[in-house]
């Protein structure tokens, strides 16, 4: 009971403050407005007083410009008017008829201060308030309390029907005092508040009559008189709100007459009587018509709705009827607001705070009551589709003869209730993609209806609500994705993805038509791009994601080309790319792939990247389309070569590497890049394969009676595609770029390379300085030069060297003694010393020392190529001397190494004397003198003594010469 007095009482405090701050501002406004009537008229009077004045004391020169001041003086208000008329009839009539006389202009004396109206801080303003207002209305309240529990004690000594009959006597004892003196100004704002206080009491003791036991006012049994004396008690605070003076009080009023039906007993009489309350007491008072009045109303009783709710769910779900009789309480108490809003000239042609209000209020309203009450999701989908149907009718009425912010909020409500009706679905429609399908065609077709209508802000928010429904859809499928579920099932949400990115599209097309302004116009594309990656890429089973993509990614790429909405061929590169890079996982986690389905996934991406590359048009676009076409392939011919053989592949690759460079010609801009990256891509992928696979393998292929290794043809086949990148003839595009200048010199050094590769890996150990000199010879050819560069040269020479260390290696140098070397070692040997000494005389004649030092390519080629350019024979003649004697010391007896090498060093120090080289005989020399000392302390050890003998006659007689043949040639030493 406590509890309940409580909250009469803090009702009732509530109340009376709101009431006495309004009553207060008012007398404020009123005293300052009469203060400054008061203060201009003394003003005014005091001027003329001192005319008066001097006039009779003799004075009658005129003060025009402060009795002008004084006319200009504003009028004063009504009531200072009032007072200042009692003031003058006060006054002598000598005075009156002198300040009559308008004739008089008595010059000005000292003029006075005018006095200011001193401004009272808040501080002060507040301290008013209290002692002079609200402390008489405080003392009321808690007068009233007192009472209240006074009464309540000494009724407890007496039955409950006494009780209610002196509660009763309380309420009109507080009202008594309205009805003596409510009319008189002073005590008008308090009598009120005492009469509604008094309201609140009598309806609370008939509302506790027969309902609320918890107060021990009950007395009543039976629910028909006690549902007659509650409705009495609503009638009478129903009756004060009628003739209430403020709108604060006429809903307080109401609110009060709501408060015993939310505590006391629920059901279906509680809510009808609440719904008549609510609809006749935002009628009243009838002379008034208060906006902020009603729109108080419907708060509370959609607050009462939510109460009243929370408190008969049980029965709710048990009664269909109840439920149905809830919504129509709702749609008679909130229905009238709205019509009475929606005809001619009723809300203002600007939108304001209480007119905006008053529109949301009562569809907040009655689409809570719509949410809450019907108990199936097909009914209470359907009754919010009604409703918003209802709200598109009224706010086409309003855009036709209304304000146009009316059809605007109409318009929002509208699809904010079909919005909540589509979700209201959920239990039925499980699937979150179908669900987020349905909202977003839902959007789309708000969209459509404003562009139709032509109204700019629903326009921008149908944009916005079908960019977000579109999101939520691509975010929906890419759970679903993640989730896996069964195949029909995912080909459904594929399905809906699709279907809701071709409906983007379609509004998207529609709205560039129109030439409708939005906000990033691109968004609707991507949206749509996003929507058919995850269906088409993600969401369907993986059997199906590579011809769905062809299909569905192919139409809308048709589509982007035809109608160009902005931003959607951008979508589709990257869903493309998407399902590329998703097709390729799948293919390389489950690989090794049957030929039939392998083709099956991987051509649908291939073709569908060749329409990329068509539909583009050039630039990145076709680049990318290229590259993914280009990657395809290459993954194709691994995946289906690589089982019929590992050698397969890497001949695959080098045959697209020169068909990407050949098919370079027929692009333009940045295509020719891509086709460059391409060639190049399949040339290191080939290098690769020939490390790991190739390189190692022993495979034998026949043709025909023939059995070669599988390797040999595929260095062969190398070395043909670096030839022709070589010879290649670059379009202007390709010719023009970096990257081409920088590569293209380096197919010579490749198909080199490729030779260098063949001859070491096909030809045995022995016969390699053969081969390597052979190849040296070939390089240093001018016919060869002519046809590919002059660093060819440089090349041979460093073949030559290479063969020359080759030969060391096979004859083992450096070991303590030479061991004697094979048949075929030797033979070998002999063969590759003729060889490298026909190089060195070629080299004579076909070098050119000219170009040699600028050979073009790596840095390192003219390093070499200027110092053998400029000691051509000392960097050729030096390593073939050293092979020579290496040959001599491992092919022949040593008791004879050093009259073979003897001769060696004469025929060098001859050469010397022909070519005019000091080096060579200073080497020549040299090497006589470690014979001679060869000679003593080796061959003089020989236990043969003949053949000690003729070794030395031979170094002798070979000495004899060397002298006669420098006396000879003595003018050849200069």
């Amino acid at each position: 009971m406590n509890e309940a007095l409580l909250l009469i009482l803090l009702a009732l405090l509530t109340g009376g403050w709101i009431l006495q701050v309004r009553a207060l501002e008012r007398r404020i406004r009123r005293l300052e407005q009469q203060a400054a009537s008061l203060s201009q008229r003394f003003f005014a009077l005091s001027l003329w007083s001192e005319v008066l004045q001097q006039r009779l004391d003799g004075d009658t020169t005129p003060e025009p410009a402060r009795l002008a001041a004084a006319e200009e003086l504003p009028p004063p208000t009504p009531e200072a008017e009032a007072e200042a008329e009692t003031e003058a009839t006060s006054q002598p009539e000598p005075v009156a008829a002198a300040v009559a006389t308008p004739a008089l202009r008595p010059p000005a004396p000292p003029a006075a201060p005018r006095p200011r109206a001193t401004k009272s801080g808040p501080w002060k303003r507040i301290e008013r308030l209290l002692v002079e207002n609200w402390s008489g209305l405080l003392g009321v309240l808690v007068v009233v309390a007192g009472v209240t529990f006074l009464t309540i004690n000494a009724g407890l000594q007496l039955g409950p029907r006494e009780r209610f009959l002196l509660t009763l006597l309380a309420g009109g004892a507080l009202a008594l005092p309205s009805v003596l003196w409510g009319r008189r100004p002073r005590w008008r704002d308090l009598t009120d508040a005492m009469r509604s206080g008094g309201g609140a009491l009598v309806l609370f003791a008939c509302a506790a009559a027969g309902g609320l036991p918890q107060l021990g006012l009950q007395w009543i049994d039976d629910p028909i008189p006690a549902l007659a004396l509650l409705a009495a008690g609503v009638a009478a605070n129903l009756a004060l709100a009628a003739i209430a003076r403020t709108a604060a009080i006429a809903s307080l009023h109401v609110a009060v007459s709501l408060v015993p039906l939310a505590i006391g007993p629920q059901g279906g009489p509680a809510l009808a009587i609440a719904s008549a309350i609510a609809l006749v007491g935002s009628e009243l008072p009838l002379r008034h018509r208060w906006p902020r009045h009603r729109l108080v109303v419907s708060w509370l009783f959609g607050a009462f709705q939510v109460v009243w709710f929370l408190r008969n769910g049980p029965a709710l779900a048990a009664s269909p009827a109840l439920a149905a009789g809830a919504v129509l309480a709702a749609a008679l108490v909130f229905g009238p607001g709205l019509l009475r809003l929606h005809r001619p000239g009723a809300a203002p042609a600007r939108p304001q705070a209480v007119s905006v209000a008053l529109l949301i209020s009562p569809w907040a309203g009655l689409g809570l009551a719509l949410l809450l009450y019907p108990p199936a999701a097909v009914v209470r989908a359907g009754a919010l589709a009604a409703a918003a149907g209802v709200a598109l009718l009224l706010g086409r009425g309003a855009r036709q003869r209304g304000p146009r912010w009316l059809a605007l909020g109409d318009g929002l409500v509208g699809q904010t209730l079909v919005l909540a009706a589509l979700l209201s679905l959920a239990p039925l429609i499980a699937d979150g993609p179908l669900l987020a399908g349905v909202v977003l065609l839902e959007s789309l077709l708000f969209l459509a209806i404003a562009v139709r209508e032509g109204s700019g802000p629903l326009v921008r928010v149908g944009w916005w609500l079908s960019a977000a429904a579109a999101l939520v859809l691509a975010l929906s499928g890419l759970g679903a994705a993640l989730l896996r579920g069964d195949p029909v099932h995912q080909l459904q949400t594929g399905a809906v993805l699709t279907v809701g990115a071709g409906l983007t599209v379609g509004m998207q097309v529609l709205l560039q038509r129109r030439a409708v302004p939005l906000p990033l116009p691109p968004l609707p594309g991507w949206l749509a791009g996003s929507l058919v990656a995850v269906g088409t890429a993600l969401v369907v089973p993986e059997d199906w994601r590579s011809p769905l993509s062809l299909v569905v990614m192919g139409a809308f790429l048709v589509a982007a080309g035809r109608w160009r909405p902005p931003g959607l061929l951008s979508a589709m590169t990257a869903a493309i790319a998407l399902a590329h890079g998703a097709g390729w996982l799948t293919l390389l986690i489950q690989a090794p792939w049957p030929p039939l389905p392998l083709l099956a996934r991987l051509l649908p991406l291939a073709v569908l990247a060749l329409l990329l590359t068509v539909a583009a048009g050039g630039g990145r676009r076709q680049g990318l389309g290229l590259a993914l076409l280009g990657v395809d392939a290459g993954l194709g011919v691994l995946w289906l070569l690589e089982p019929i053989s590992p050698l397969l592949p890497g001949a695959a690759w080098l045959l697209l590497s020169a068909g990407a460079l050949a098919g370079s010609r027929w692009l333009r801009g940045g295509a020719v890049r891509v086709a460059l990256g391409l060639s190049l891509a399949y040339l290191a992928a080939f290098a690769a394969a020939f490390l790991v696979v190739i390189g190692p393998s022993q495979e034998l292929v026949t043709l025909g009676v023939l059995q070669v290794r599988g390797r040999l043809l595929i260095e062969l086949l190398a070395i043909a595609v670096g030839l022709h990148g070589w010879f290649f003839r670059a379009g202007p595009d390709l010719a023009r770029l970096p990257s081409w200048k920088a590569v293209q010199p380096c197919f010579l050094e490749g198909s080199l390379l490729g030779v260098v590769v063949l001859l070491q890996g096909e030809i045995s150990a022995p016969w390699r300085a053969v081969a390597w000199t052979l190849l040296a010879l070939l390089l240093v050819c001018p016919a060869l030069v002519r046809c590919f560069a002059i660093r060819l040269q440089v090349y041979g020479v460093i073949v030559y060297w290479l063969a020359v260390g080759t030969l060391l290696v096979s004859l083992s140098v450096g070991l303590p003694s030479f061991p004697p070397a094979t048949g075929a070692a030797q033979t070998a040997g002999l063969v590759a010393i003729a060889l490298q000494t026909a190089f060195v005389l070629a080299c004579r004649r076909w070098l050119d020392l000219e170009r040699l030092p600028e050979p073009g390519g790596w840095p390192p080629l003219a390093w070499v190529g200027g110092r053998v350019a400029r000691r051509r024979n000392l960097w050729l003649g030096h390593p073939l001397f050293i092979a020579v004697a290496v040959v001599l010391a491992s092919g022949y007896d040593r008791a004879l190494l050093t009259l073979l090498w003897t001769a060696e060093a004469l025929a060098v120090y001859l050469l010397g004397v022909v070519l005019r080289e000091p080096q060579f005989r200073q080497v020549a020399l040299v090497g006589l003198g470690a014979c001679l000392l060869r000679l003593l302390a080796i061959d003089m050890a020989q236990a043969d003594l003949g053949l000690r003998g003729l070794v030395f006659v031979g170094v002798g007689v070979l000495l004899l010469a060397l002298n006669a043949l420098v006396h000879r040639f003595r003018s050849r030493f200069g």
